[in-house]
Order: structure tokens, then C-alpha cells, then sequence
């Protein structure tokens, strides 16, 4: 063969970054997919799927379906290896994991939980906790200086739990009143709550099979927003007429969610009522609420 030839030859294979006839180990993405199925279908809100340590998120479609692509796994020190779990999380649920192994960036031949190209090998079905039972009128008169009332009826399921929740303490006779409402006006999309009734933040136990009512009252000027702008009348920051989406904080204690579960939600603290709880991911028919 022509020594020109040659050289040019091993010229081109030296200077490609990637093999022409294969695909680089390193350069091969890792994708994961599954399906998750829920037991009560009461709403379609979907199911959270986290990965650990790498921060990355999704959310199922509305037939539980999830594909994450993994961006590069390099890092400081090299491309990453190591198992990392999974997490599938709706709030009222048990959470459950699988395991993903990882070796140098791509997955790792031998899986448990997943095939080789990264497909759950079963479907993951969450357990349910707890059903959320929302009731409320439609339309709240405020001009007649009525007081809000809605009942939330929590029934335990597959297991027994504990759960936060706000109370209003009140005194001759001393009693604690449910609090924690949250407001958010579908037109402005502003966020309000029960400020002045949220004294204390309660931690209730419920037993396997065992049902909850929490009634709650909150009267017309309650309603406060999360910040308030000292530069702009309070009057003209308070809850205004128009609809609203109205959900009541409730936190299903489970000690082994990690904190960057939440965080990669938007939440930063899930232990305390905020705006942002109501990114949180829950099985209940959601309630409008129109204000006059």
C-alpha cells in the first residue's frame, strides 16, 4: 500500500474525537422510562419521579408514563458511577424506589430493577395512604361577612401515618380549630392564607382504616398573601372576588423522602405551609371556589 496512504490513514483515525464505527461508550446517553399506576385513579395528577444525587425530575403523563434523559454524567473527578435510587412519589401515597447502577456514565449490564436499555421490568404501583375528601360550597359571599367553611375528611388506607396540619388555638373553652387554607386566584394567580389563624402546627397519628374530619372556618378578612408589599396598600393586596383554587395544608409525614425531593419540586420546606405547597403533587378533586 501506498506509505501516503498510510499516513493519511492514521491521520484520520487519530484526529476523530469518536470511533467512525462504533458509538463511544462515553458518548451514549442514558435514558429511563416506566410506567406507574396508582390504586384509586380518583384524579389524574401525576406521579413525581425523582433521581437522587444527579437532581434529576419528571412528571408522568396522563396514562402514568415517564422517559427521562439523562444529561452528561461527568464530573469533577471523572464520569460518575454508583448506584442511585429512583423515587415515584405522589403525596398520599407510600413513596417507593427502584435502583439504578451506573458505571462510568453509561448503565451498568447487570440491573435489577430496569432492563438494559433502561426500561422499568415492572410496572411500579404506589400504595395508597390516605384519601382526600374536599367539601365546599361553590360561592362564598363575603359582602354578608360570611365565614368560609369547608371540611376535609381523611381516610387512612393500606397503612397507618402521621401528618402535620395547622390550628387556630382558641381559648374559653380552650379548643383548637383546623387552619391552614390556602387560596389561589385563577386570575391573577396570586397565593392567600389564613395568617392570623395558623398558631400552631399540630402532628396527628392515624390508625390503619380510621377517618379524619377537619372543619375549617375562616372569616372574610383572614386571608392574607405570603408577602406583603409595603409600598402598596394592604387593602389593594387581600384576597379579591373571582375564582379560586382551594386546597388545605395537610403534610403526610414520611421520613425516607429526601429533601432535594421536595426542593427539585419547588418546595423548599414541606414541613410549613408556603405558596409553593401547592406545587405539591396530590391525589384530590381539586375545588373552585367563586368569591364575590
Amino acid at each position: 500500500m501506498n506509505k501516503y496512504l498510510i499516513f493519511f490513514i492514521l491521520i484520520l483515525f487519530s484526529s476523530c474525537t469518536s470511533n467512525p464505527f462504533w458509538e463511544d461508550s462515553a458518548s451514549k446517553k442514558i435514558n429511563i422510562q416506566g410506567y406507574i399506576d396508582t390504586q384509586s385513579g380518583v384524579s389524574d395528577v401525576p406521579a413525581f419521579v425523582f433521581v437522587e444525587n444527579l437532581n434529576i425530575s419528571t412528571y408522568t403523563d396522563t396514562s402514568g408514563f415517564f422517559s427521562i434523559d439523562f444529561p452528561s454524567l461527568e464530573m469533577e473527578d471523572g464520569v460518575f458511577s454508583g448506584a442511585v435510587k429512583v423515587y415515584y412519589y405522589i403525596h398520599n401515597y407510600k413513596i417507593a424506589y427502584s435502583t439504578l447502577y451506573i458505571t462510568n456514565g453509561r448503565l451498568t449490564s447487570e440491573q435489577i430493577d430496569f432492563d438494559e436499555n433502561g426500561v422499568l421490568i415492572n410496572i411500579i404501583s404506589l400504595k395508597e395512604l390516605a384519601s382526600f375528601d374536599l367539601s365546599i360550597d361553590n360561592i362564598w359571599d363575603r359582602t354578608n361577612g360570611d365565614t368560609l367553611k369547608l371540611s376535609l375528611t381523611i381516610n387512612s388506607k393500606n397503612h397507618p401515618f402521621s401528618y402535620f396540619s395547622y390550628v387556630d388555638i382558641q381559648s374559653n373553652p380552650r379548643q383548637y380549630i383546623p387552619s391552614g387554607v390556602l387560596l389561589k386566584s385563577k386570575t391573577s394567580q396570586a397565593v392567600y392564607y389564613d395568617k392570623n389563624n395558623t398558631d400552631f402546627l399540630q402532628k396527628t397519628d392515624v390508625s390503619l382504616n380510621e377517618t379524619k374530619i377537619l372543619d375549617f372556618k375562616v372569616a372574610p378578612n383572614d386571608f392574607f398573601p405570603f408577602i406583603v408589599d409595603d409600598y402598596i396598600l394592604l387593602e389593594q393586596q387581600l384576597v379579591q372576588s373571582g375564582e379560586h383554587e382551594v386546597l388545605p395544608y395537610i403534610h403526610i409525614i414520611q421520613d425516607d423522602i429526601p429533601g432535594e425531593l421536595f426542593e427539585s419540586i419547588g418546595i423548599q420546606n414541606a414541613a410549613i405551609i408556603g405558596e409553593n405547597y401547592l406545587k405539591m403533587p396530590i391525589e384530590i378533586m381539586k375545588k373552585t371556589l367563586l368569591i364575590q
